[in-house]
């Protein structure tokens, strides 16, 4: 199933559901953190288009912390549906919804601790994506 692979995907990468669910944010995904979470391991579902917008969040981090060489085949699978890259404004979505924040300008889920903001920002991923490379 598609959340199958694309949690393979992410694990084959090394990336957190905290980090990759931030960046599925900011390309317009609308679930919260738990939502995404429980999406990724099976207990709720998705409509193929919010499915691939999760795949394609997991795929654009991939891109940016695997070499092109070493991610072929293990990549977030999108749902058939023709459009790996669904139009927001076709689905009359508001934008992106961001759970409260604990820190400024970093949404944290609900409940969770600064230490979770302290793994993450160690954990170089992100500070891999914004320095635009691989580390």
């Amino acid at each position: 199933m598609q959340h199958d692979d694309t949690l393979m995907a992410m694990e084959f990468a090394g990336l957190s559901v905290y980090e990759t669910w931030m960046h599925y944010c900011n390309v317009g995904g609308g679930i919260d953190y738990f939502e995404f979470d429980a999406y990724l391991h099976g207990v709720l579902g998705l409509d193929a288009v919010d499915a691939d917008v999760v795949s394609q969040a997991v795929n654009e981090l991939i891109d940016d912390v695997v070499p092109a060489e070493e991610s072929r085949g293990k990549r977030a699978p999108y749902s058939g549906t023709g459009c790996p890259v669904p139009a927001l404004a076709d689905r009359g979505d508001d934008g992106p919804v961001h759970a409260p924040s604990m820190s400024p300008g970093i949404p944290l889920p609900p409940g969770a601790t600064l230490e979770l903001l302290g793994e993450i920002l160690d954990g170089g991923v992100l500070n891999r994506s914004v320095a635009g490379g691989r580390a």
